[in-house]
């Protein structure tokens, strides 16, 4: 039987000993990682501006929901 254990910590940098550009390229990752999960599973995601909320569905069809005002 294999027990897995976790790598020690001293090979990597903890999240708040990041520069803020390797903060930056890894919370960018984990965006594009997400958005591309939801794809892949045929899920939007949800993005927004100052105007309301888009949902950005696989085949790149938007669909827009304007913020009640």
């Amino acid at each position: 039987m294999t027990i897995a254990t976790a790598k020690p910590e001293t090979s990597q940098k903890r999240f708040m000993e990041l520069t803020k550009e390797e903060m930056e390229a890894d919370l960018a990752l984990a965006t594009q990682q997400a958005r591309e999960n939801l794809h892949a599973q045929g899920l939007p995601y949800i993005i927004g501006d100052i105007n309301g909320i888009y949902a950005v569905h696989p085949d790149g069809k938007r669909i827009f929901t304007p913020y009640a005002r």
